[in-house]
């Protein structure tokens, strides 16, 4: 499976080790494996729980407006800006630009 971005659904469940870490709002995930029923992987904002595991019908793909909001932001890592950029469809296009 190729890594995307996509939106779990409020009040649905998010499966980890630790148990349902779930949020009540619409949150941005990254998904990079997957089963039959569900998409694997992180939150993009939080404590950073890896392999959380997220049924596939609760999860939905960005709207327009999401993938604008994505592509005008930044994310600081180290001290280095990175600018963030994905497709139409919520796939990562290669080659983040460092902003300093």
């Amino acid at each position: 499976m190729k890594p995307r971005y996509m939106i779990l659904k409020g009040g649905s469940p998010a499966i980890h080790k630790l148990g349902d870490i779930g949020r009540e709002v619409d949150d941005l995930i990254f998904i990079q494996s997957e089963t039959d029923d569900h998409f694997i992987e992180i939150f993009v904002e939080g404590f950073g729980f890896m392999d959380v595991e997220f049924q596939k019908n609760d999860c939905r793909p960005l709207t327009h407006g999401e993938i604008e909001k994505l592509n005008n932001s930044q994310i600081r890592l180290g001290g280095i800006r990175y600018k963030m950029q994905v497709d139409a469809e919520g796939y990562p296009i290669e080659g983040e630009e460092k902003l300093r």
